[in-house]
């Protein structure tokens, strides 16, 4: 059996899939030993004749290299081109409207950064992401040592903290922590089977990455990455993770979501633990007086309508985007953009759900849902239906941090689609080395 494996293995190119392939065959030939065995068969009679029953380990090698290879979702990544190409479009028609002179040149600009983008997206697509279900506890701690070390660097601005320059690049503190959601699905798989220890544990390490954006201070970006993280602790806990009573578990994580962030606020207000400033927007938000114009507001369906108002123009090209796309082409050109933003993020998801393993199918959606609920969130700011926050449309908006880290979260779903028939749950805790 071990000459059959050697062989057959041979055939297999890509070295992460011999591990896979290795476990399936041997698995199969062990089950049909037993039953020969069972059968009458003496041991050694039962492995030759299982060995047999496999057929030709090269045409057998061949047949399973076609299939236990990397993958590419060829239709997501046209996709992405596609918006791409529109964004850098759109950004440079935006940026010669509002200015003659320099607006091709921010067009370029941003062009620039989505061909970096578009490299990061490849190189993380390459990357083996088994590596976060074997050390995320040392990824993780990396992540908030340099989140600490760029709070240090970063420079105030109006008493917020969300903006650092190294080497002349500003980088933004909010965009890299969404970043964070991914790496929160790896650490639940490291707590898999762990009880409530673990769901203790997993809601531990949401702390610090919601402390840190309310100190940066963001506290809209606190609540997001707070209830993002209990999204997917949420997940985990329904699909059996954690071998715990289900229902009553999930009552009381939410019960959590509910109540912490009430008593945060409660805290915030009636203890005096906000800013002034920060409680008279609390305060304009819960009377609905913080909500943007709506983008439908004086459009039309096809063509330029009124001009935007002031405070959208002065963000035209990043929050604002769909509503100046809405007032200069029309209400249609605004939903086809939102609509083909929303319908990439949804089909990462859905690509990203075609995993085998439980590690690349949580990592893929959480950072489906990164980019999912932001963009949600602009859409609805632009349609006037929620509170004006800081906030971005993935791979359209003005934003170089947000545009890089969105391409980074695309990466990650390609590439979960990658190893989808090669990594194994058992390569995503440890490396098993197959049969030389």
């Amino acid at each position: 059996m071990e000459e059959y494996l050697k062989t057959l293995l041979e055939q297999i190119r890509c070295k992460k899939a011999r591990n896979v392939v290795e476990e399936e065959i041997r698995g199969h030939l062990e089950e049909q030993i037993e039953e020969y065995q069972m059968a009458g068969m003496d041991p050694k009679e039962a492995e030759k004749a299982a060995v047999l029953d496999m057929g030709d380990p090269v045409q057998t090698g061949i047949s399973l290299d076609g299939i236990h290879r990397p993958r590419i979702s060829w239709k997501l990544v046209i996709l992405i081109g596609v918006i791409s190409l529109l964004s850098i479009l759109i950004q440079t028609v935006i940026g010669i409207s509002h200015d003659p002179a320099g607006g091709l040149d921010s067009g370029l600009h941003h062009g620039m950064y989505v061909l970096v983008g578009f490299a990061f997206m490849i190189f993380v697509y390459r990357l083996d992401y088994s590596f976060l279900g074997r050390n995320v506890v040392w990824v993780a701690l990396g992540f908030f040592l340099v989140l600490l070390i760029l709070r240090n660097l970063a420079i105030p601005v109006n008493g917020s903290y969300g903006w650092t320059f190294i080497g002349g690049v500003r980088i933004s503190l909010r965009a890299l922590l969404y970043l964070w959601p991914p790496l929160y699905g790896a650490l639940l798989y490291k707590y898999y089977g762990r009880g409530y220890k673990g769901i203790v544990k997993s809601f531990l390490w949401i702390l610090f990455p919601a402390c840190y954006a309310w100190g940066l201070p963001d506290i809209a970006l606190a609540f997001l990455i707070f209830f993002i993280s209990m999204i997917l602790l949420s997940m985990a806990v329904f699909q059996g993770w954690f071998q715990v009573k289900r229902g009553r578990t999930l009552a009381v994580v939410w019960s959590v979501v509910i109540f912490l962030p009430a008593l945060e606020l409660i805290w915030g207000v009636a203890f005096h633990g906000f800013a002034e400033y920060q409680i008279a927007r609390l305060e304009t938000y819960l009377r609905g007086e913080n909500k943007a114009v709506s983008m439908l507001a004086g459009s039309r369906w096809l063509g330029k309508g009124m001009e935007p108002d002031l405070a959208k123009s002065i963000e035209y090209n990043s929050d604002y985007i769909l509503s100046y796309l809405s007032s200069y082409y029309g209400i249609l050109a605004a939903f086809l953009m939102a609509a083909l933003v929303l319908g990439l993020i949804l089909a990462g998801i859905k690509t990203a759900g075609k995993g085998k393993n439980r590690l690349g199918r949580m990592i893929g959606f959480a950072s489906g849902l990164s980019l999912l609920l932001p963009a949600g969130i602009n859409i609805l700011v632009n349609l006037g239906l929620f509170p004006e926050v800081n906030t971005f449309l993935p791979f359209l908006s003005k934003g170089n941090s947000y545009l890089l880290v969105s391409y980074v979260l695309l990466g990650l779903i390609l590439s979960v689609y990658r190893y989808k028939n090669i990594l194994s749950e058992k390569a995503c805790r440890r490396i098993r080395p197959a049969v030389k």
